[in-house]
């Protein structure tokens, strides 16, 4: 085998973890809230002494180094991750492959995230702009890594405890919605184009709104999926500094189209930032029922008022608390989320969002405490039948 990995992972862990999740989706709980994390490459890098550059410097490097990350997760940080023996990797571009794909050029430095440069400088140029192929730029690319990320899969061996376990290779082409995309092609100068120039943002918007569904389509044959789905994400972090008027009329729209197409069932938004006068809108219009990863400056008691018993909610501890405060500190704040939002049901804790790189092992292992102490609201949270 070209690779071989063995985690020290047992299986009993595995499926107390499944249990847990399978309640967390009929909110409800089985022995305390879930846990788990918005834990991206950059976090992992430093670990390893690596250049965050070279994560992207072939499909080889990449696949390798996402199975070492994967281990040193499961291993390492307490969380609900591992539901079964099998590790998750795909073609990983941080937020930029949507942007890249409609035209827009990427930024890459050593030691940061990738970031999407605007090309749309005019409102002439957003009236020319055409709705993209579904693989070009880092599309293009993502989906010749995930063929060949496929391949290396078959000559990898995986074991958990000695028990023989598996690579999945996943393919994600989107992810944000057609108003972060915009934002990524044009800069903050969209932000008062929808103001003086409305009806030409429309258009705009469902350009890119075509073009995600038509590359979500492709991306889904691609994998063998059904092109309509039951379940689907999108980020709107963009838009969380917008009024509740200017994000029905810009965003609801064209966010909606996509949820309808993919997310019959379950729709998630996640959104950084102070959403709060948002939530009335999300639930209303984009009927959300998944809050994943809600960003740290929505109180927990807010997130709860507002959303609790309708949505799933995933977070929301500061991640700079989680990565500078005293192990206390930490446990404290795990607390009073479980307390806030967990009687709601349908809660997981998790950062709020996205895990600073140089976050101490010891947070993560507050954190759990907290979840195993005080995971089950002394009895006030909904508990799940099945043990």
């Amino acid at each position: 085998m070209r690779f071989e990995l063995n985690i020290d992972y047992p299986l009993e862990k595995m499926e107390r973890s499944r249990k847990r999740m399978a309640a967390w989706l009929k909110f409800r709980y089985v022995d305390r809230v879930p846990v788990q994390y918005c834990l991206a490459p950059r976090y992992f890098a430093p670990l390893f002494n690596l250049r965050y550059l070279d994560l992207f410097k072939d499909v080889e490097t990449q696949y390798y180094w996402e199975l070492q990350f994967a281990k040193y997760r499961f291993e390492n940080i307490s969380e609900d991750v591992c539901t079964g023996p099998v590790i998750g990797v795909g073609p990983y571009f941080d937020n930029v492959v949507p942007p890249s794909g409609h035209g827009g050029e990427v930024g890459w430095s050593d030691d940061e995230t990738p970031r999407a440069i605007p090309v749309i400088h005019t409102v002439e140029q957003m009236e020319r702009f055409e709705i993209a192929k579904p693989d070009t730029g880092l599309r293009g690319k993502a989906i010749e890594w995930w063929c060949k990320m496929n391949d290396l899969a078959t000559q990898t061996k995986v074991t958990f405890n000695g028990q023989a376990g598996r690579v999945n290779v996943g393919l994600s082409v989107g992810g944000l919605s057609p108003h972060m995309i915009a934002v990524d092609l044009v800069g903050e100068d969209f932000y008062w184009w929808i103001l003086e120039y409305p009806e030409e943002c429309h258009r705009f918007l469902h350009k890119i709104t075509q073009g995600e569904i038509a590359s979500e389509e492709h991306a889904r044959r691609l994998v063998g999926e059904p092109l309509v789905g039951d379940s689907f994400v999108l980020a709107e972090d963009s838009a969380q500094i917008m009024s509740p008027r200017q994000f029905k009329e810009f965003c609801v729209p064209y966010s909606r189209a996509l949820f309808d197409r993919f997310g019959r069932q379950d729709r998630g938004v996640h959104m950084c930032g102070n959403s709060t006068h948002l939530h009335q809108v999300l639930k209303d219009d984009l009927k959300m029922n998944m809050f994943p990863y809600f960003g740290y400056l929505v109180p927990p008691k807010v997130a709860a008022a507002n959303l609790g018993g309708f949505s799933r909610l995933t977070g929301n501890l500061n991640p700079m608390l989680m990565k500078d405060g005293s192990y206390q500190q930490v446990k404290q704040a795990a607390r009073e989320c479980i307390e806030a939002i967990g009687p709601c049901g349908g809660f997981m804790l998790a950062d709020g969002a996205n895990v600073c790189p140089g976050t101490p092992l010891q947070s993560f292992q507050a954190i759990m405490e907290a979840a195993e102490e005080y995971g089950m609201g002394d009895g006030k949270l909904p508990r799940d039948g099945l043990q």
